[in-house]
């Protein structure tokens, strides 16, 4: 039975994060420590920063359980289910490089074409990029070492690939969730949302959901993978109309894009499965 090890990564993103933060507040003089547009892109930049160097904490704990359960397969009687939770494992691990990728990628075409670009952070941008691919090089190594374990548990060779045929219907529908954006005209048309009447909005209600709406015009995806959704629409146009619990989210942007960051993906999800957001 083979035992995966799993590389101590040696990214040092909490220093790169700390030194962007020093380099990004050190361009600005004292004068310009208000929330002007140039401090605006800033705090944005850092933000998006911070959530991927969350990401590559997360990978690597991720790591470590996939690593402890393939230690331990030997002689366990619940086969399947550690085949389920190493497949769940490795499932996090790609779809968190594939958020961070994209992230990287978003900042680094934002940062270039913002007027307030800071040239330092394209190293930081560069050297985050490069943690990332290496992080992906060990993550390809480790579903080598996953394919090599006990070959007379065909379910376990099963799970490195992260459409894993473990995840039954009933589980994906467990963690499917759904959300849609767009003008209130636009909402009203498409029957998410209903027009309301002057009284009401007396009461501080500015929109309503309709009773009933078609689901299938929503985009869905998996609240276990989505950490973030990102949204071409400045942070001042985004309302969120669903109820979704406090603490468990953040809205972090400028004045091109916003990035819907989502800390606590089950108390985000917990009050409604839909997501409605009306873009002014």
């Amino acid at each position: 039975m083979m035992v995966m090890a799993v590389r101590n990564s040696r990214f040092r993103v909490a220093g790169v994060a700390l030194c962007a933060f020093f380099l990004l507040l050190s361009s600005c003089t004292p004068e310009k420590q208000k929330l002007d547009p140039q401090q605006q892109h800033v705090e944005s930049m850092m933000a998006i920063l911070a959530q991927v160097q969350k990401n590559l904490g997360r990978i690597q704990q991720k790591e470590a359980v996939v690593e402890r359960l393939s230690s331990g397969i030997e002689g366990n009687q619940n086969v399947e289910q550690i085949s389920k939770d190493i497949t769940e494992s490795i499932r996090f691990i790609d779809s968190t490089l594939v958020a961070s990728k994209s992230l990287i990628r978003k900042l680094e075409d934002e940062n270039r074409s913002s007027s307030y670009r800071v040239e330092s952070l394209d190293r930081l941008i560069a050297e985050l990029q490069f943690a990332i691919n290496t992080k992906d090089s060990e993550v390809t190594a480790l579903k080598g070492n996953v394919r090599k374990l006990n070959k007379e548990i065909s379910s376990l060779v099963a799970t490195v690939d992260v459409l894993d045929e473990y995840i039954q219907d009933q589980e994906a529908q467990l963690y499917t969730v759904y959300y849609i954006s767009g003008t209130f005209s636009e909402l009203v048309a498409k029957g998410i949302l209903e027009p309301i009447n002057p009284l009401e909005k007396l009461f501080g209600n500015e929109y309503r959901l309709a009773s009933d709406f078609n689901i299938k015009l929503f985009k869905k995806t998996d609240m276990v993978e989505t950490h973030d959704l990102f949204f071409d629409k400045p942070l001042r146009s985004l309302n969120i109309v669903t109820p979704h619990t406090a603490g468990s989210y953040e809205l972090v942007g400028g004045k091109t894009s916003t990035l819907l960051l989502i800390r606590d993906e089950k108390a985000f999800w917990q009050k409604s499965r839909c997501l409605v957001i009306v873009t002014e």
